[in-house]
């Protein structure tokens, strides 16, 4: 017996139980890996000497964090251009207009003081200084796409600048990876062909998971993994995709090895971790679904509390066919339609311990 204010202070929840499929799985070591082909490797867009390395290898990094700079001579060269190709275009411009103005004064007193034949020499002239104001456009946007996009991209800011003048460039992640190798010094020359550092790609990771045989050919190739991830914060569930499942075992383990790929955007996941984790067999177990937090342990049995009337709830031995993902098939033991309690079954297994404590004192 347990009373309404003690259900609620439990947060008692009772449920209809219902009958259903749940796939069987294995648990496994899995291990947190690079995927292939995820090597990013990073060159400067212009020339200079080394200033700062704020990374070593090893090093877990995010999108966007600074991993380098260096001063940027190609960058001033770049900006005198712009400067010099913006004049140009100024001094057309002033051309173009002047050009212009000559040309419609030509052509209202053409016949009168101005000959037919200087008109033609005005319009000629008014479309040069009008295509060289094309030609220089074209170099200043040349030049500003330059700047814009070659030396501000996924792996290079030029923002963090100072002033005008500053010519330091800076070298960041292009997405959530780890260092692997840095290449150069401080005071270093470098330049667009200069490899700086070597970065893996760890936006999204593989879980790799050793099997036998046996169990490897019951996987469900893909399936939804779940996987633990602990923290200081609690247990976190992962879920992945089994993307491969390989055909033949390890020569040297006998292992089956089965790889899933999980998006990694926080970079919680680091190569080499090892963490427990779930793999889908295509083996199904029948019965009654219940929530994991359904079953307590009484006397080593694994037990629900049936409501059995207002305020009453009785344990119930079963038997547990199968377990993942949070639930469980209960096979023996418990009947659709019956209502079970689904959370708060350790509160009911602690005042039912305390009510046979007393009734045997």
């Amino acid at each position: 017996m347990i009373g309404d204010a003690a259900q609620s202070n439990s947060a008692l929840v009772i449920e209809i139980a219902k009958s259903g499929t749940l796939g069987k799985i294995l648990d496994a070591m899995g291990t947190v890996t690079a995927e292939a082909g995820h090597v990013v490797r990073i060159h400067p867009a212009g020339s200079g000497k080394v200033l700062h390395i704020f990374v070593v290898p090893g090093q877990h990094v995010r999108k966007g964090e600074t991993l380098l700079t260096y001063q940027d001579h190609s960058l001033h060269l770049v900006r005198l251009e712009m400067t010099r190709a913006q004049a140009a275009l100024a001094t057309a411009q002033a051309a173009s207009q002047n050009a212009s103005a000559a040309y419609r004064r030509g052509h209202e007193l053409e016949g009168t003081t101005v000959a037919a034949g200087e008109t033609k020499r005005r319009l000629a002239v008014f479309q040069a200084a009008r295509d060289d104001v094309i030609a220089r456009q074209a170099d200043v946007d040349t030049l500003k796409h330059q700047l814009e996009e070659e030396y501000n991209s996924v792996t290079e800011s030029d923002k963090a600048q100072t002033d005008p003048q500053d010519e330091t460039s800076s070298i960041i992640a292009p997405t959530t990876a780890e260092v692997q190798n840095v290449f150069v010094g401080v005071a270093d020359d470098v330049s667009p062909a200069t490899e700086l550092m070597g970065l893996t790609d760890m936006s999204s990771v593989w879980i790799v998971s050793d099997i036998l045989p046996q169990d490897a050919a019951q996987v469900v190739e893909g399936g939804e993994q779940t996987t633990e991830l602990v923290s200081d914060t609690g247990t976190t569930l992962l879920t992945s995709r089994i993307t491969s499942i390989s055909d033949l075992a390890d020569p040297t383990t006998g292992l089956v090895r089965v790889i899933s790929r999980t998006p990694n955007p926080d970079g919680r996941l680091h190569p080499g971790m090892f963490l427990n984790t779930q793999l889908p067999l295509r083996e199904k177990t029948t019965g009654i679904i219940v929530p994991e937090s359904a079953l307590t342990e009484i006397n080593g049995v694994s037990t629900v509390f049936v409501s059995v009337g207002p305020n009453q709830f009785r344990p119930r031995e079963v038997h547990v066919g199968a377990a993942g993902n949070g639930q469980s098939v209960i096979t023996t033991g418990l009947s659709p339609g019956e209502k079970i309690v689904t959370h708060g079954a350790f509160a009911l297994k602690a005042a039912m311990l305390v009510s046979d404590a007393d009734d045997g004192g």
